[in-house]
C-alpha cells in the first residue's frame, strides 16, 4: 500500500517515477529502522541494483520534498529516513545508534504562550535504549 501511495504522491508533486526511485520506495516500505542513505544504498546493492550513492541521496531528497518520507535528524552522524509520515517523535540510543519511533507524546499547544499557528512538530529524544541498558548490567 505504501509503495502505490508514495509513487502517486511523487507523480502529483511533478516528479517522474524512475526505477531507482521505485527501488528506494520499496526499500523504505515497512522499514521501521530509520535507515541512513548509506544503509539504503548497501541494501539495494546487495539485491543487485546498480546505481550510484549520489542517486540514492538525491532520490531521498526528492522523496522528502514530495512528502513521501521524513528526514530524521536525531542521529548526530547522519540523516535517517522514515516512511511513516504520521506525527510522532524519535528516540536515539547514543550507545548502539538505533532510532525508535515514539508515538505516545502529547503536546498541549493551548497551554503554551505560543501565538503562532503550529503546522507540525519534531520531537527528538536521546539516551540509552533498554537493550543497551540491560547489556550494561
Amino acid at each position: 500500500m505504501y509503495k502505490e501511495e508514495a509513487l502517486d504522491m511523487l507523480k502529483k508533486s511533478g516528479y517522474k517515477v524512475t526505477k531507482p526511485r521505485e527501488w528506494i520506495v520499496e526499500a523504505l516500505e515497512g522499514n521501521t529502522s530509520h535507515p541512513s542513505a548509506m544503509e539504503i544504498f548497501d541494501q539495494l546493492r546487495k539485491n543487485d541494483k546498480s546505481f550510484s550513492f549520489a542517486t540514492v541521496y538525491n532520490t531521498l531528497d526528492t522523496l522528502v520534498k514530495a512528502g513521501v518520507v521524513k528526514q530524521v535528524t536525531v542521529d548526530p552522524q547522519c540523516s535517517r529516513y522514515d516512511p511513516d509520515m504520521s506525527s510522532h517523535g524519535h528516540f536515539y540510543c547514543r550507545k548502539c545508534g538505533s532510532v525508535k519511533d515514539v508515538f505516545d507524546v502529547s503536546l498541549d499547544m493551548g497551554s503554551t504562550s505560543l501565538q503562532d499557528e503550529v503546522e507540525g512538530y519534531e520531537l527528538n529524544l536521546f539516551g540509552v535504549c533498554r537493550e543497551c541498558s540491560t547489556e550494561a548490567n
